[in-house]
């Protein structure tokens, strides 16, 4: 009894902490607070009456909302409405109460500021003015634009006095987009002063007009490729690899009896004699009979002559030249003493190579004896390639130099016999002494 009465406890105490819990957690998720927006709201006109419009804007207002934080975290412009009611007000001057309302998210609105917002009412006048039709984007060279026709020719603006006052004309502008057949359509109308500027300010009855313009077909423009004249060979070892003219196109006026041929347009004659070099320059173009330019067609293009060099592969042998070999060293295998280089490059560069190529030079200076397999380099003259260099390694065998073993000395016979004279002469001076 006493266990499960332990257990009972531990179970309650399990219980008191996990209600706890959940209870502070509940707390902060509803805490609320109160702060202000961190962005402004445009206000909305509302209930205007007829025959009246807003002269200024009113103002934007701020807003402080109370509410869960996170709700006041999400809270977007696109979630408020503010707006003021304009029932009843004549023109003039009015200073009116700002309403702000949450559209979404359980927030409360607290304060705006500024509470009351101001517009200006005035009558709306009417006035009736020209309707003028305004061809833009004209036809290409070889058509023309005849008188264009517009209906209705008059139309009432209105709105405020100034505004409307400041109207000379309503314009149909209308694109003609290049065009070469007459042209008939619906355009809208836009309020225009005498110096041209735009009045937005307005309201235009009716709002559209038809406009016809004719366009009569006088010539037939095509566009023509342009071919450059380029004459002379270049430099020996050079050769033309590409011709451009810039722009590669350009518009002609052509007759009947042309229009279903080809027609090529040449420039003034490039002469690339001897060259080594691109060719840049400004030609005039040479027009064919029966194709003349358009009068908005350039009559002089850049041609660009690309000059290249002539690439050719050639193989050579080259010696393997050892040097600065370690004292007391000797080279007993060394193989190969010859290579073969493959080159790349102009034709030019590559004729200029007389007589045999530099060595290919092994530096033997730090190699100990024994047996070594070394990286041959080579490095080609300027403006041409190394393709292959074969074999790319060598192998060199060093080897101490031999030392002769050392020998002893054979005896001197005459001095032998000096020695044997020296001691007769003593023994003879002793039996003198004796007698």
């Amino acid at each position: 009894m006493r266990r499960v009465a332990q257990e009972a406890t531990l179970l309650i105490t399990v219980v008191l902490l996990a209600l706890v819990v959940w209870f502070v957690i509940a707390d902060t998720e509803n805490r609320e607070i109160e702060t202000r927006l961190g962005f402004s709201l445009q206000v909305e006109v509302r209930e205007l009456g007829t025959d009246l419009v807003v002269a200024g804007e009113p103002l934007p207002v701020t807003v402080t909302v109370v509410g869960r934080e996170a709700d006041v975290e999400s809270a977007r412009p696109e979630h408020f409405l503010a707006s003021i009611s304009l029932r009843n007000r004549p023109a003039g001057r009015h200073s009116l109460p700002v309403r702000v309302e949450a559209l979404e998210g359980d927030v409360r609105v607290r304060a705006v500021q500024p509470e009351t917002a101001v517009v200006i009412l005035q009558e709306t006048v009417e006035r009736e003015v020209p309707v003028i039709a305004e061809p833009s984007n004209l036809p290409p060279l070889g058509f023309s634009v005849g008188t264009p026709e517009v209906k209705p020719d008059t139309a009432i603006v209105s709105g405020i006095a100034s505004e409307v006052e400041a109207v000379d004309s309503v314009v149909a502008r209308l694109d003609l987009g290049g065009a070469t057949v007459t042209v008939e359509r619906d355009v809208t109308l836009e309020a225009r002063t005498a110096a041209g500027g735009t009045v937005a300010q307005v309201v235009i009855n009716p709002r559209f007009a038809q406009v016809r313009v004719p366009i009569d077909q006088e010539v037939f423009r095509r566009t023509a490729s342009i071919l450059p004249d380029v004459i002379g060979t270049p430099a020996e070892g050079y050769r033309v690899r590409t011709v451009r003219a810039t722009p590669a196109t350009v518009d002609v006026l052509v007759s009947v009896d042309v229009l279903d041929d080809e027609v090529e347009v040449l420039t003034q004659t490039v002469d690339v004699s001897g060259r080594d070099n691109d060719v840049v320059m400004q030609a005039e173009l040479v027009f064919a009979d029966g194709a003349a330019p358009a009068g908005d067609s350039a009559t002089s293009v850049r041609v660009l002559v690309v000059i290249e060099p002539v690439i050719t592969s050639v193989q050579l042998p080259i010696a393997v030249e050892l040097t600065d070999l370690g004292e007391g060293l000797e080279i007993p295998f060394a193989s190969p003493l010859t290579a073969q280089v493959t080159l790349r490059g102009p034709v030019a560069l590559i004729s200029e190579l007389e007589g045999p190529l530099g060595p290919i030079r092994v530096n033997l200076g730090s190699y100990a004896a024994g047996r070594h397999q070394i990286d041959l380099r080579w490095n080609p003259p300027q403006g041409i390639e190394l393709v292959d260099l074969s074999p790319e390694q060598m192998i060199v065998t060093l080897s101490p130099i031999p030392q002769p073993e050392p020998t002893e000395p054979e005896p001197d016979e005459p001095e032998a016999n000096s020695d044997s004279e020296a001691d007769a002469g003593e023994e003879e001076s002793e039996d003198d002494n004796r007698e």
